[in-house]
């Protein structure tokens, strides 16, 4: 992964070998002309490098490998495993060199696989410390087509960060800039239009939402990405159950079809998705036969994927009181989260009991679920989930009047947000 100079290469080894400029010199070349080689100050000969690598018995490829082609090589390595435990110091790393002997392009490149790193953790602290380095390398690069690839990883923050507002104007930049420009890029295009619509649905603009997402039907032939597809009829489907103008089960029955050629986790979200703006619209008759098509669909094999699943859904039902079927269930969801010995679905499962018991006015079990629930949780919590919890508790206690207890828990509470 180290990234050496020629002359770096030549002079770590000259010197682990115990000899002088003088004795690799010889009759052949001058010791001033070896230092400078070994200082970066002039470039060798072919000549001169065969020579050395004889010299100091070094292998003649590994000598003439540039730093451009070494930080390649080690690009080519960490891609094959982005989930390396040092993967974005490695990255860093080899930013650092391309930065110091002015591989622009290569800088910029590099930036990029940082920053898609740093959303896929969602370290917002860093991306923030790293858009202003990130801004000047795309400007120190001569290729304008970097700079839409920028607009779209800084679009992609605003929008995991909820800046819905600022991340649709990012998106709609590389929109504008892609049909100004003679040569298209079909792909970036389809996905900053969809990534506009879809901020445009998160701030429930649906009539704008639309308008920009119909655009997408002149494009679709140039996308071969059958996932980018289904996602794309999706969002067109939704919008449609949205406006009511009638095109809702044509989307829907084009996503679905482009989700049977992947896999039915895929079509069961996008299932749940449609059922939970139903709810939005009042429609939960229609919402609860959609959940029950979701859980139908949805893959059983990998429990863990499909409790972290279900915990969605109940939660869903519970907030909109279909709590009938929420506790059918919740047993099943919590007894595999037992067996799986998840701590956090263990959590989550009696958390959402404790909600439906309360609903059904059994307070007495409801307070000790919400109790099993907060002993997992304090094992793994943040500080604010814990303050956020001790708040709900000393809701619940105030609710049944037991004011003791109550007052118990949003002193908890205060005595944490104080450290928040």
């Amino acid at each position: 992964m180290e990234v050496l100079s020629i002359g770096e290469k030549i002079k770590r080894t000259r010197i682990y070998k115990g000899l002088t400029l003088k004795d690799v010199c010889g009759s052949e070349i001058s010791v001033s002309k070896l230092s400078c080689i070994e200082n970066g100050k002039i470039a060798p000969e072919d000549w001169v490098l065969k020579y050395l690598s004889s010299k100091l018995d070094i292998n003649l490829e590994y000598l003439e490998k540039s730093v451009e082609d070494q930080i390649k090589t080690n690009l080519e390595k960490l891609l094959r495993n982005t989930d390396e435990e040092d993967y974005e110091e490695k990255l860093e790393y080899n930013l650092e060199m391309a930065e110091r002997y002015e591989y622009y392009e290569l800088s910029f490149y590099i930036m990029h696989l940082i920053f898609e790193y740093l959303l896929k953790v969602n370290n917002v602290k860093r991306i923030q410390e790293m858009l202003g380095k990130y801004y000047d390398l795309c400007n120190n690069s001569s290729d304008k087509s970097k700079r839409l690839i920028y607009y779209m990883d800084v679009a992609r923050f605003f929008y995991q960060n909820e800046e819905y507002f600022q991340s649709a104007n990012y998106f709609n930049n590389v929109t504008k800039s892609i049909k100004d420009s003679e040569e298209k890029n079909y792909i970036m295009l389809s996905e900053s239009i969809f990534g506009e619509a879809l901020c445009n649905l998160m701030l429930k603009n649906y009539q704008k939402a639309y308008e920009i997402a119909i655009n997408l039907n002149e494009i679709f032939h140039y996308i071969e990405n059958n996932l980018k597809k289904a996602k794309m009829y999706h969002i067109l489907a939704l919008l449609s159950l949205r406006m009511d103008n009638g095109k809702f089960e044509f989307y829907e029955k084009k996503s679905n079809d482009m989700y049977n050629d992947i896999n039915n986790e895929y079509k069961a979200e996008a299932i749940f998705n449609y059922a939970t703006n139903m709810f939005q619209m009042n429609a939960n008759s229609k919402a609860i036969e959609y959940i029950k098509n979701a859980i139908d669909i949805f893959p059983k094999e990998d429990e863990e994927k499909f409790v972290n699943f279900m915990l969605l859904i109940i939660e869903e039902l519970v907030n909109n009181e279909a709590i009938d079927i929420a506790r059918e269930l919740i047993e099943d969801v919590l007894n595999i989260s037992i067996k799986l010995n998840n701590l956090k679905f263990i959590e989550k499962s009696y958390y959402l009991k404790s909600k439906i018991l309360k609903k059904q006015n059994d307070l007495l079990s409801s307070e000790m679920y919400m109790n099993l629930s907060l002993d997992a949780l304090a094992k793994f919590g943040s500080k604010k989930q814990i303050y956020e919890r001790y708040m709900e508790m000393g809701n619940m206690y105030y609710d049944i009047s037991s004011i003791k207890e109550s007052l118990k828990y949003f002193t908890l509470a205060i005595n944490i947000q104080k450290k928040l």
